[in-house]
């Protein structure tokens, strides 16, 4: 029997995949490569500490053979993923007749866009410009699907265009968003997204509480999981208060050199054992070649280093982006 599909159904997977059975081994295969890209940086630390033991390099070598077959057999599926949808729905008393007025669907629609488009910047660039670079534009896009009743429901689509290994940057820009809205520590998020990012969110909440809605935002991930945001109207007046209350330091560019222990180009985070301390942060997506080349061995990064501020609480958290990685020759390094 053929199956049917309502006219508001957009399917995520190409024709023929069980999306079910698909989205179940997504998340088995996430599972085990967060596992084993802790193990390996775990016994990369090892190996640091003690030296290169045979044994420990042996481990490290069957370690890093399971994650490549992981992630291949990962990147080969999401390949097979077409597209993102969002639905974003409004409540409240204006909206109960299933309109809203054209100027707050139009704001809205905008700074969403631009929301995606800063945070798939934040993702993709360890510099983030004023402008957005064009393949940004491209890969960050939204497009209104449909309209469905509910107050007043908007459903967008996004194309997850993949890379050959299966990589999306609109997929990961979608879980950045998800993680930005949903955490109650602004000043965590600012520190992860960046000033940009942070002005984007602060316009959305702004023009929902001037249009008088609240939101409710639903998404399917790859692995099956539903990530929504629904909050109400005083929460959404704490937030923008929190978010008025952020301020920042100017960047200050940091250079050290040590070993690049730990690095998830899915999670965009890396690792770094300096002589004297544990420095983590950020690793764009534009730096993963020299990250790959650099992954266990002796080598120099240069990071920007930014502290981000909540004044209400007096909570500051620092942010550090990788900007370079090289290898350190033998005779550099002693």
């Amino acid at each position: 029997m053929t199956a049917t599909h309502s006219p508001l159904e957009i399917q995520a997977w190409q024709s023929g995949v069980d999306a079910q059975d698909t989205e179940r081994r997504v998340a088995w295969l996430e599972r085990q490569i967060t596992a084993a890209e802790r193990a390996i940086a775990a016994q990369r630390r090892l190996i640091e500490h003690d030296g290169e033991l045979f044994a420990y390099q042996l481990s490290l070598s069957g370690l890093e053979r399971e994650l490549a077959a992981l992630e291949s057999e990962l990147g080969s599926i999401l390949a097979q993923r077409e597209t993102e949808t969002i639905e974003f729905a409004l409540d409240g008393s204006r909206y109960d007749g299933h309109k809203a007025p054209a100027m707050v669907v139009a704001e809205l629609i905008g700074t969403l866009q631009k929301l995606f488009s800063r945070i798939g910047q934040s993702i993709r660039y360890a510099k983030q410009t004023r402008a957005i670079p064009n393949d940004i534009i491209n890969h960050c896009q939204f497009e209104v699907a449909a309209f469905y009743p509910s107050s007043f429901g908007i459903k967008l689509v996004a194309q997850t265009k993949p890379d050959l290994i299966g990589h999306s940057l609109a997929t990961a820009a979608l879980e950045a968003i998800f993680e930005l809205i949903n955490d109650d520590q602004p000043v965590e998020q600012a520190a992860r997204v960046g000033t940009f990012a942070i002005r984007k969110y602060r316009d959305l909440i702004n023009i929902l509480l001037e249009a008088g809605a609240t939101p409710k935002v639903k998404w399917r991930t790859p692995a099956g999981e539903t990530r929504t945001w629904n909050v109400d109207r005083p929460s959404l007046l704490t937030l923008a208060n929190r978010l008025a209350q952020l301020s920042h330091s100017e960047p200050v560019t940091r250079e050290a050199t040590g070993i690049l222990t730990g690095a998830s180009l899915r999670r965009r985070r890396f690792e770094f054992n300096a002589p004297t301390e544990l420095i983590t942060g950020t690793a764009p997506k534009e730096l993963a070649p020299q990250i790959t080349t650099c992954f266990g061995k002796l080598c120099t990064i240069i990071y920007s280093e930014m502290s981000y501020i909540d004044e209400a609480t007096e909570q500051e958290k620092k942010s550090r982006t990788l900007l370079d990685v090289r290898l350190v020759r033998k005779a550099d390094g002693k």
